[in-house]
């Protein structure tokens, strides 16, 4: 019936970011964020999907009669969101099959989504050489990875990464807005080099989560935590006038599933009106960090960065020519999601 794109990624510190891509509607002053938060540093195991299976590509069928594409001038691309066939609810890549086999017409209704609108187009399925009934639309359902949380609120919402989630394949952003996120261990590192970013490997179960994705933007990944935890950290958050270049630490965990703190230094701090992504320069300045993976790695994204024993913002970018640099969020960014 179709072809199932599956991958396992690590979720991306990005060296550049268009951070208006997205559209999202922003305060356009900074909050008072003079409150106490649960610090994270924590790895997650994350799992991130649509309201429907995500179109990867559109592929011929081989049938009898020989090669056809029963969706060739459909209009449908890469990066669409399949929610329906006939009326019926896709949710996974099985749901097609299960549906179409039950068709007494070749001729049906297909229901998409494009940055967030649904369209319609009517197609016919062809029977390929194995009898199964085909569109010609290769998709998957979910898209996982590692990454870092930030922090989690007393009333128990979390957020994490520092920036958004996009499917390395189709560039969907906007269509990827929940999921869930787990505990995960961090079993090794790939260095980074100059001009090639390094990775932190991890793993994960999927059993068992301890959280609920409900936001995927700019700023990171947000929602509900929902495991019981009695072992965090509180700290207070900063003010954005209380960054100052100068001494500061990340905590990340590069080992295991326990975060450790790590000597960095801002560079600059600016002094943002409206919410941006890039809100500080950061270096690291930590040997034991530098010696273990060559400065930010991806998967370090959403690291807590705190300054005089306050929260002040997350680990988001690395400087790809020389990884020992990077930028972070403002967390008052974060937490007005």
């Amino acid at each position: 019936m179709k072809k199932i794109c599956t991958r396992f990624f690590i979720i991306l510190i990005l060296a550049f970011l268009s951070v208006n891509s997205l559209g999202a509607v922003m305060p356009t002053k900074p909050v008072d964020t003079s409150t106490e938060v649960y610090l994270g540093g924590r790895p997650l195991g994350i799992e991130i999907g649509a309201d429907g299976v995500i179109v990867t590509g559109i592929s011929k069928v081989e049938t009898a009669n020989g090669a056809e594409f029963p969706m060739k001038d459909s209009g449908v691309r890469s990066g669409d969101v399949l929610t329906k066939i006939a009326g019926k609810s896709v949710v996974k890549p099985e749901d097609i099959s299960t549906i179409v086999n039950k068709l007494p017409s070749t001729d049906v209704i297909l229901t998409f989504l494009r940055d967030g609108k649904p369209f319609e187009v009517r197609a016919k399925f062809v029977v390929d050489k194995n009898g199964e009934r085909r569109f010609g639309v290769n998709v998957r359902d979910k898209i996982t990875g590692i990454g870092t949380l930030t922090y989690v609120t007393t009333d128990g919402k979390f957020g994490a990464l520092g920036h958004h989630i996009a499917d390395s394949e189709t560039g969907i952003i906007s269509a990827l807005t929940s999921g869930s996120i787990f505990d995960a261990y961090i079993d090794g590192v790939k260095k980074s080099m100059p001009d090639k970013a390094g990775e932190l490997i991890g793993s994960f179960s999927r059993s068992d989560p301890v959280g609920r994705i409900k936001k995927n933007n700019e700023f990171g990944i947000f929602g509900e935590y929902t495991k019981a935890e009695n072992n965090f950290q509180k700290i207070k958050t900063a003010n954005i006038d209380e960054i100052k270049p100068g001494k500061a630490y990340v905590y990340t965990t590069i080992s295991g599933s326990k975060p450790e703190y790590y000597e960095i230094d801002i560079v600059k701090a600016e002094r943002q009106s409206k919410p941006d992504v890039k809100s500080m320069v950061i270096s690291i300045t930590d040997k034991r960090l530098l010696n273990k993976t060559g400065g930010i790695v991806q998967g370090m994204s959403g690291s807590p960065i705190i300054q005089n024993g306050k929260l002040v913002g997350a680990v988001t970018h690395v400087y790809v020519g020389e990884p020992t640099m990077g930028f972070g969020v403002f967390i008052g960014w974060m937490l007005q999601n």
